[in-house]
C-alpha cells in the first residue's frame, strides 16, 4: 500500500461521515481530489455549487491549521446555508483543514454525525494532511528526465523505441520510470502517466499529447 493510499485510508476512519480534500490547488483546480462523502450529499453540493459560498472551504483556503465548523459557522457568513445542508445529509459535526501556499493550497473538510472531533482527532488529522500535502507535492517536482520517461510510456513507445528515443539503456530507463513511480506515488507506469497528466507534467505539446490528436491506425485486413 502506498503511503497516500494509507493516509487516506486513516482519514477515512477518522472522518466516519466522509471527508473531501483537495491536494495542491492551482488556478482553481486541485491536483487531486479525494471525496468519501455519501452520493446524496456530493450530489446536492455539487448541483448547487455550494463550494462557491461554503465558510468551511473559505476558511480553510484563508487560514494555515484546522479548525471546528461549529467555531467557523459562528464567524462566518453562510449565505447558501451549506452547514445546515451538511447536518441534515448526516455531517452533522466537522472540521475544516488548510495547509501549504496560496499558489498551491490543499484544503480539506473532514465530518462526524454524532459528536465533535476531539483535539487529539484533530492533530492526527491535520498531520496526516500535511503529510499528504508534500507526498502530491513531491509530484510536481519531477526531475526533467523522470518527465521525459513518462512521456515515451505515454505516446505508446515501447522500451527499445524509449530507449533509443532518449538515448539511454534499458536500465537506466527502468530506474527512471521507478523513480517516477515513486515520486507520483503510483502502482505502474499507466497510473504514473495518468498523474503526471493531471497534474500537468506532460503537457499536449509533449508527444503524448501531440499522438492524442493523432489518427488510429487502420486495422490490420484479414
Amino acid at each position: 500500500m502506498s503511503e497516500l493510499q494509507t493516509i487516506e485510508n486513516r482519514l477515512s476512519i477518522l472522518a466516519p461521515r466522509g471527508y473531501m480534500c483537495g491536494y495542491h490547488i492551482r488556478f482553481s483546480r486541485p491536483v487531486r481530489r479525494v471525496t468519501t462523502y455519501a452520493t446524496e450529499w456530493i450530489e446536492t453540493y455539487t448541483r448547487r455549487n455550494m463550494v462557491l459560498a461554503d465558510p468551511g472551504t473559505i476558511w480553510a483556503m484563508l487560514n494555515d491549521g484546522a479548525l471546528r465548523w461549529s467555531i467557523i459557522e459562528r464567524h462566518c457568513a453562510d449565505p447558501m446555508g451549506v452547514m445546515e445542508a451538511a447536518r441534515r445529509h448526516g455531517a452533522a459535526f466537522g472540521v475544516s483543514i488548510g495547509v501549504g501556499s496560496p499558489e498551491s493550497r490543499t484544503i480539506c473538510g473532514l465530518s462526524h454525525g454524532s459528536r465533535e472531533f476531539t483535539d487529539d482527532e484533530i492533530a492526527e488529522m491535520l498531520e496526516l494532511i500535511r503529510r499528504g500535502h508534500e507526498v502530491v507535492g513531491r509530484a510536481l517536482h519531477l526531475r526533467p528526465i523522470l518527465i521525459e520517461a513518462l512521456d515515451t510510456i505515454a505516446c505508446g513507445m515501447t522500451y527499445d523505441q524509449a530507449c533509443a528515443h532518449l538515448g539511454i539503456s534499458r536500465t537506466a530507463l527502468r530506474y527512471r520510470l521507478a523513480a517516477a513511480r515513486e515520486a507520483l506515488d503510483a502502482p505502474d507506469n499507466t497510473q504514473a502517466v495518468l498523474r503526471a497528466i493531471d497534474a500537468g507534467l506532460l503537457s499536449s505539446n509533449s508527444p503524448e499529447g501531440i499522438a492524442r490528436g493523432l489518427p488510429l491506425p487502420p486495422p490490420p485486413r484479414d
